[in-house]
């Protein structure tokens, strides 16, 4: 009979212990990552932004844009010398980005999106021309990017990150990371929407825009 007891309390033993992870990762999403690895943007193991030929770009020794705290480096930039000219000055820092030669670096969101609202000052933006500069590795950048934490990182946000913020500048990084991302003939986009739409829901500043309207609506 003891021994039948013991199988029995080991079975509950193990189901309850089944469910508390169940709810876990139903209360706490992000921590299904700790188990089975960071995701990307589409839902999909989260892909390396660098490798061993290239620098050290902010990655961790994966050459992944793993980070979680400290800098939040997740914007994975391929070849961000050439595909986004002047970065870093154009963002408030120094020239680091310009002396990257062909190698991808991990940006901030902050950065990331103060150098697209820039773009969109300039006299010559063109939203055609915009929408298609695809210089995103978006397989590189992890899920947690398209997060209300994420977006809400620093105190008041990605809107206020090194003094030199343009108005509602977040609006601008997380459409640019969309619009480099989001291919309509690629299935695997339709978790991106998703991801997006569900940040979006939850922050004001994101819902006054026409990508809102025309992918969450």
């Amino acid at each position: 009979m003891k021994i039948k007891n013991i199988k029995v309390l080991y079975i509950m033993n193990i189901i309850i212990i089944f469910f508390i992870i169940i709810i876990c990762f139903y209360c706490f999403p992000s921590q299904k990552e700790h188990f089975f690895g960071l995701q990307n943007i589409y839902d999909q193991p989260l892909e390396s932004c660098g490798n061993k030929e290239m620098s050290n770009g902010s990655w961790d020794s994966e050459g992944k844009c793993s980070e979680l705290d400290g800098g939040v480096h997740q914007i994975c930039i391929e070849n961000i010398s050439n595909n986004a000219e002047n970065f870093s000055s154009t963002t408030g820092q120094s020239t680091w980005s310009d002396e990257r030669g062909s190698d991808n670096h991990c940006v901030c969101l902050g950065a990331w999106s103060l150098y697209n609202a820039q773009l969109k000052r300039n006299d010559n933006f063109k939203l055609n021309e915009y929408s298609n500069n695809k210089i995103l590795k978006c397989e590189a950048i992890p899920k947690n990017a398209l997060s209300l934490n994420y977006v809400e990182e620093f105190g008041e946000g990605w809107n206020r990150w090194n003094g030199l913020e343009l108005n509602n500048q977040i609006k601008e990084g997380v459409e640019s990371l969309f619009y480099n991302c989001y291919d309509s003939n690629d299935p695997k986009s339709e978790k991106l929407k998703k991801n997006y739409c569900d940040l979006a829901e939850q922050v004001e500043e994101l819902q006054d825009s026409n990508l809102f309207k025309n992918y969450c609506k």
